[in-house]
């Protein structure tokens, strides 16, 4: 459900609310609308620290899940919106494909890996490790499955400690989760096989990491298979029952997206906000706010060292962007791939927290 959030002031809806810094005169201020699907928590600080160093600006921070934003960009064509933020890769190149991005080029963009930036139009800034989370009290004793073939084997083997304790994301609602799936299934030939033994162990869906790193830590799931890392590791340093690792045989990296639509009403203050995003200040800013991972992440100085420690040395595979990630949007190959994920898993629906 899409939600605009404050951080500053209440308005007349609890669900409208204006990420501030607390300027009094808000009818003089220039507003800036962002429109993501980062959990506001995650991204607050960052807001507030570019409204602090931007006098005179006011940010309206409008919240949705992935697949309901590339939905409302559709709707209008991105009118209204001054930056548009997600994690669902895929959806996002989808949207500049289609001729709704400004092209502009950041003053630090020659900083970004080659695959986190399309066509001048849309910027990754953010190098988030997709991560296996558990229940430690759960796994004491226990080995941890090292790959997924031996994720598969466990859950095969292992019926009463696995049944209906995994979780995982609901493909056909949530976007990250689909694109997750779909990068899976270009990346493994193991992985139908996992997919088949998740349904059978009647394995539980979500429409967000943090629903399932919720049910982990109350001991309603055992076993988490594709998190968000960046969300993950900041829940795991404050909840010491939630476990997090990464595969041997492989990890897939996203780097969460922005960019200027070309209906928005304030296109230079967007194109600054993602400027100050890929900037030195704003990747340090990123990495110090602990509730997304920087994509400086392996070279700043600015990085927690037990973040740089899980993912220094793993086997990372960062999802590229450009025009690959079409391939699972065609209507057609999307509409098989539901299809056989359901037949394969049976999709059963978790129970309500």
């Amino acid at each position: 459900m899409m939600r605009a959030l404050t951080l500053a002031s209440a308005l007349a809806s609890a669900l409208a609310l204006t990420l501030t810094a607390g300027l009094n005169a808000a009818a003089l201020a220039q507003q800036l609308n962002i429109h993501s699907a980062t959990d506001t928590s995650a991204i607050s600080n960052v807001v507030t620290r570019f409204e602090a160093t931007n006098p005179g600006v006011q940010v309206v921070y409008t919240e949705y899940n992935t697949s309901e934003l590339h939905s409302a960009v559709l709707a209008n064509g991105g009118a209204g919106m001054d930056v548009v933020i997600s994690s669902a890769m895929d959806l996002q190149v989808d949207l500049v494909n289609r001729g709704l991005a400004r092209a502009f080029r950041p003053r630090d963009s020659a900083a970004l890996p080659e695959w986190a930036s399309w066509r001048d139009e849309l910027w990754g800034f953010t190098f988030e490790p997709v991560v296996m989370a558990y229940n430690k009290p759960a796994f004491e004793g226990r080995d941890l499955p090292r790959t997924r073939l031996e994720l598969a084997s466990q859950i095969r083997d292992d019926p009463a400690f696995y049944n209906r304790r995994v979780g995982t994301y609901d493909v056909a609602v949530s976007g990250v989760g689909y694109l997750f799936a779909t990068q899976d299934t270009r990346r493994g030939y193991q992985f139908p096989r996992l997919v088949e033994t998740l349904g059978r162990a009647q394995a539980l869906t979500y429409c967000c990491s943090s629903l399932i790193l919720e049910a982990l830590g109350e001991g309603r799931l055992v076993y988490g298979y594709n998190v968000i890392g960046s969300y993950a590791l900041d829940i795991a340093a404050r909840d010491p029952r939630i476990g997090l690792y990464l595969l041997d045989d492989y990890t897939l990296v996203l780097s969460r997206t922005a960019f200027v639509p070309r209906k928005a009403e304030n296109p230079e203050l967007g194109q600054r906000f993602i400027a100050y995003l890929l900037s030195r200040e704003g990747q340090a800013e990123i990495a110090r706010s602990g509730g997304l991972v920087p994509i400086t992440a392996l070279d700043t100085v600015s990085m927690p060292e037990r973040v740089v420690d899980f993912l220094r040395g793993k086997p990372l595979f960062p999802i590229r962007l450009g025009p690959g990630l079409l391939t699972y949007l065609d209507r057609m190959k999307r509409a098989r791939f539901l299809t056989d994920w359901s037949a394969s898993f049976g999709q059963p629906d978790a129970p309500a927290p």
